[in-house]
């Protein structure tokens, strides 16, 4: 029963990073997915009016994709939570909810990577290389924090109440 135990919280702490890593830089944050963000990042390029209009246009043509798109990541994560919720130990059902989830970020990278690629277009060098700086999500100030900060903590706890069961 132990090693059951400690089975399912291996996978749940590999899950919840596999989340964190999918996620990226929060919503809020500068450059980061979501509209605040983009936002952030217009704001400081100080576009002209023609590029104010011209950047608007790409981003209207492919806002229905992009809400689409975050429509098919939320189900697949949703997914990914019912299958740990009822089945987890069906290897079967989790591959397949990891798999859904995994073509829907890759889904969105591709929009969002095509979007980029045609706003920069629109861009001087000057306000390129601004897109690019503000773009950069800051790294971590230790390296244990870049994927899960939690995870020496569970690690001691597990280390700590398995004694030599393995």
């Amino acid at each position: 029963m132990k090693k059951l135990l400690y089975g399912m919280l291996t996978l749940a702490i590999l899950i919840g990073s596999a989340y964190a890593v999918a996620a990226g830089p929060g919503p809020g944050g500068p450059g980061g997915p979501g509209p605040e963000g983009l936002l952030d990042r217009l704001l400081s390029l100080k576009l002209t009016d023609a590029q104010k209009h011209d950047v608007a246009v790409v981003l209207k043509r492919n806002r229905a994709a992009f809400e689409s798109g975050m429509t098919a990541m939320r189900e697949s994560f949703d997914g990914m939570r019912d299958v740990m919720r009822t089945d987890p130990g069906n290897e079967n059902s989790v591959r397949q909810a990891s798999r859904a989830i995994a073509v829907a970020a890759e889904d969105m990278a591709v929009l969002r990577g095509k979007v980029e690629a045609a706003l920069l277009t629109l861009l001087t060098p000057q306000q390129r290389t601004i897109w690019e700086e503000i773009g950069k999500p800051p790294m971590p100030r230790d390296p244990k924090e870049r994927f899960h900060a939690g995870r020496e903590l569970v690690n001691d706890w597990i280390d700590t109440h398995a004694g030599k069961d393995s």
